[in-house]
């Protein structure tokens, strides 16, 4: 793993930096420091970067964030899931406090007064309703800029039209101000068409960054038999589901697993599928039950805490039980969020998620296999594709990451090729 040596800019104050140290980041990648550098170069000018999952994004818009907010001037940060959304309030908010900056969030019904906050979390549509508001009651001009993270999500046919609005907006306000412009930074793991959209944000600025400070393995499992990415040779047979075979590996080695499956149905059989496994297992391997032993007090704490909040799901504590969890929009907020606590404090090992949930909450993991279905609301495209390889192998969360794309057998490969949207950085040149 690649470890950052440049130190903090002069012009990010002594308290912001101490922050950063204290979540473990003392230096910055070369790559952060050139935008950073340009950036603070041009500051009329919007800026459009992207880097891949891991690289270090967040750290670069928000610290410019912060630079304008210092001087007075609101700024809008745009995320699109809420539960991400409060993550940011949250840390933003610790943050900034250390330089007496108001943090706001506009996730849900709440609504504050202007003259109560700089900075603001929000989620697309408030912002787009934000913004319609400043423009209404005429403090528009109080901002200095807004951050969109996931600029990606532009490309959204169903959610695109907020963002793309709210900057049009913003970019009809600098046409006709010279002086109080409002830049826009955007960034995203998977912007196509970057420099499409730096043209038509004024002829912004565009970096492109290839860095991953963590290495990713990357291979294809078609029905069972896994290969490498770009090649036909042969790296495994699999006598079981692979999905079995690989989650006994993943709790053996205390490797967090995502797994990501098309249904809420299916989230939950493939969960107890695993657990069943862990459960025949224990007779036949002692190393299974010490591994238990070791997440016990963490187990029995998210136990305890969905009983708390009314939880008398059968299906839920049963996985529970071994280290393995299911996580879809048929559990309620209270039951998700102790899921998510128990995946974070890694006491819970193997995670099944939907995978239109898993874009939505930062649960980053050492190994993501993704169950591929072409067909229907959660059919992989290129969008999630790339989304669901960032959530394997974050920095500060594993030192090392395995992405691993299952299809059940080669027609549906076959098919999920001929979708004209998928266009994956990893396998473009070979499978897909």
């Amino acid at each position: 793993m690649e470890k950052a040596t440049c130190r903090f800019p002069n012009w990010v104050s002594t308290k912001i930096v101490d922050f950063y140290a204290e979540q473990g980041i003392n230096y910055l990648f070369d790559w952060q420091l050139d935008v950073l550098t340009e950036a603070n170069e041009s500051t009329n000018q919007h800026l459009i970067f992207s880097a891949p999952t891991s690289a270090g994004k967040s750290i670069v818009a928000e610290l410019l964030a912060w630079k304008v907010a210092s001087t007075g001037k609101k700024v809008l940060f745009v995320l699109p899931y809420i539960s991400v959304a409060r993550e940011k309030l949250h840390q933003i908010q610790r943050c900034w406090r250390r330089d007496d900056i108001a943090v706001c969030g506009f996730i849900g019904p709440q609504a504050s007064n202007p003259n109560e906050w700089i900075g603001a979390v929000c989620t697309i549509e408030k912002a787009a309703s934000l913004t319609n508001r400043a423009l209404s009651e005429e403090w528009f001009n109080e901002i200095g800029m807004i951050v969109v993270d996931e600029m990606h999500m532009v490309f959204d046919s169903s959610r695109g039209a907020h963002i793309e609005h709210m900057l049009s907006k913003v970019l009809l306000w600098n046409s006709m101000n010279s002086e109080e412009k409002i830049q826009i930074i955007g960034m995203s793991a998977t912007i196509p068409e970057l420099n499409r959209l730096g043209e038509w944000l004024e002829s912004g600025k565009v970096c492109e960054a290839n860095f991953r400070p963590i290495s990713l393995n990357n291979h294809i499992i078609i029905g069972s038999e896994m290969k490498k990415i770009g090649s036909e040779e042969s790296v495994r047979e699999f006598s079981e589901d692979p999905l079995i075979t690989l989650a006994k590996k993943s709790f053996l080695e205390n490797q967090q697993t995502l797994i990501m499956i098309s249904s809420k149905l299916e989230a939950e059989k493939t969960a107890l599928n695993i657990a069943n496994h862990f459960h025949e297992l224990k007779l036949l391997d002692d190393s299974m039950m010490e591994r238990l032993r070791e997440r016990a007090d963490g187990l029995l704490f998210i136990k305890n805490g969905l009983e708390r909040h009314g939880c008398k799901d059968r299906n839920v504590m049963a996985a529970l039980a071994w280290g393995v969890a299911f996580h879809h929009a048929g559990l309620t907020m209270e039951e998700r969020e102790c899921i998510e606590m128990g995946f974070r404090e890694k006491s819970i090992i193997i995670l099944v998620a939907t995978s239109t949930l898993a874009s939505g909450v930062n649960l980053p993991a050492e190994r993501v296999i993704i169950k591929a279905q072409t067909r229907g609301p959660s059919a992989l495209t290129s969008l999630s594709y790339r989304q669901m390889v960032g959530r394997a192998g974050r920095t500060g969360h594993a030192t090392r990451g395995e992405f691993l794309p299952h299809f059940p057998n080669r027609a549906v490969l076959d098919t999920t090729i001929r979708r004209t949207d998928i266009v994956s950085l990893l396998v473009l040149d070979h499978l897909f």
